[in-house]
């Protein structure tokens, strides 16, 4: 599990640098209303993508012994969901648009449309690679399509300069993945139904689940994109993608480690230890790169996407504390499908959805895409003890055990973001680029040398416990000491 956390974490550095890359040149040639256009039409296209997200995959993965049958009819159900979503989307174009109240959605809209027939093809065997912990293949497999995106996109984006780039660039992505899957594993699927009531029985409520977040997730889409206009739109997508690269995207990835293995652990204490040293290692990394972000925001923003996104500034700084507070929601939500209860977490995931748009309605018309961040984050912390209740009911995980994982780095990364705030001056729109960008990287500076000390000086006074940076630590002498002994 520790071998697939590293490689899934190396796949999201290498996808979010990449990623990063992409975004740093697309912002600078597209306006916030291009990247709104596109996020109108992918709101509704995730919502039809939902009739294949029964979660066969992970049905598979929690499937003790699946056989060969098992992977043909998962394949099968995905590509006739597939064109059942393609037909759908082309009908609804045309309405979609009206609500948006935007033509250029349609064309959009219809083109984006075979994006979910293209990801049905993909080849059903890679799921092997997780279920049998392969994830160096899985590392190469996803890096590949990656790198398509990156290819595509940003040339088109030269020579377009219109959202056109992107839309290109996201049927690509899925295209060519779904052709590399065929390279990747030397699985051939084949139209088969035999195993349809078997594996509709556990991922029944995985679908309802991932229905619901959706909502959870793209709600805010709807919201502001009805009522603030696709510029609005854009600011929020493009903060939230940025504040959330190194918590919920690092947690995501860890997790995809994690499910699996959470699946084949056969006790429930030995359960209750390995997620508490999991928990302890996110903590450490992803809450001081959530107060890295609030930190440093004001100079961020200017520097890496241009002036243009100034207004994304109070935005990505609410947002990246949400993503703080969602790292450890979506640790759990993993923990309980691994361990067969896929419908604790739909029931918690509909609440979470009703107390969002109640939440929205609230401050989305006041204070637009700011209030729609704030709304997220508050949601998300109301929520918070639903989730600590859910997991000691149900694993056994007392709250005690995410006090110890998070109380040392969240100190931590408070005194790190206050120091860096009062360390910086004020940012002013008179300033040139390059006396921000030089203002940020001493920030980052700043930031890592704060806390990396009083992490430090934390565990020191906490007695040096068998804790998540006993781990790291661990780790990196292993590291270095086989480095010295190869030379």
């Amino acid at each position: 599990m520790m071998r697939g956390a590293v490689w899934m974490l190396l796949l999201k550095f290498v996808d979010q640098g990449l990623g990063f890359i992409s975004t740093l040149v697309l912002v600078r040639l597209l306006s916030p209303t291009d990247f709104g256009i596109v996020a109108m039409a992918l709101s509704f296209v995730a919502m039809a993508e939902l009739l294949i997200a029964f979660g066969f995959d992970i049905a598979l993965i929690q499937h003790p012994n699946p056989t060969e049958e098992h992977y043909h009819t998962a394949w099968t159900c995905n590509v006739l969901l597939g064109c059942t979503i393609t037909v759908l989307l082309l009908a609804v174009a045309w309405p979609v648009a009206n609500f948006y109240h935007e033509s250029k959605v349609f064309w959009v809209l219809c083109a984006l449309a075979f994006g979910p027939f293209f990801v049905s093809l993909e080849n059903v065997g890679i799921v092997r690679f997780r279920k049998e912990l392969q994830f160096r293949k899985e590392f190469t497999f996803r890096t590949s399509r990656r790198l398509i995106t990156f290819i595509v996109t940003l040339p088109l984006a030269f020579w377009w300069r219109s959202y056109w780039a992107l839309v290109a660039g996201i049927l690509m992505t899925k295209f060519g993945g779904s052709m590399l899957s065929y390279m990747a594993h030397e699985f051939r699927p084949r139209f088969c139904l035999t195993k349809v009531k078997e594996l509709f029985g556990f991922s029944k409520w995985l679908l309802i689940n991932n229905i619901v977040c959706f909502f959870k997730d793209r709600s805010t889409d709807f919201v502001i994109g009805r009522w603030q206009g696709p510029a609005a739109l854009g600011l929020y997508n493009i903060s939230y993608e940025i504040a959330n690269m190194p918590t919920t995207d690092l947690s995501a990835s860890i997790n995809r480690a994690l499910l699996p293995g959470f699946a084949k652990i056969e006790t429930e204490k030995e359960l209750q230890t390995i997620y508490g040293n999991a928990m302890g290692v996110l903590a450490l990394v992803a809450l001081p790169a959530a107060a890295g972000i609030y930190a440093v925001a004001p100079f961020l923003v200017p520097v890496i996407l241009g002036v243009k996104w100034l207004e994304s500034t109070p935005i990505m700084e609410i947002l990246a504390f949400n993503g703080a507070v969602i790292l450890f929601h979506s640790s759990i939500g993993a923990v309980l499908i691994a361990r067969g209860y896929p419908s604790d977490m739909t029931k918690t995931n509909v609440l979470y959805v009703l107390l969002l748009f109640g939440m929205l309605a609230v401050f989305v018309p006041g204070h637009g895409a700011v209030g729609a961040a704030g709304a997220v984050l508050v949601t998300a912390v109301i929520m918070t003890p639903v989730f600590l209740y859910l997991i000691r009911h149900r694993i056994g995980v007392e709250i005690k055990a995410f006090t110890r994982a998070i109380i040392r780095p969240a100190l931590a990364s408070t005194l790190m973001a206050l120091v860096v705030r009062w360390t910086l001056p004020e940012y002013e729109r008179a300033m040139t680029v390059t006396h921000a960008a030089y203002l940020l990287i001493g920030g980052v500076a700043i930031g890592v040398s704060v806390y990396a000390g009083a992490v430090g000086l934390l565990w020191i006074m906490a007695g040096r416990p068998d804790s998540a940076e006993r781990h790291v630590l661990e780790r990196i002498r292993t590291v270095v000491a086989k480095l010295f002994s190869s030379h």
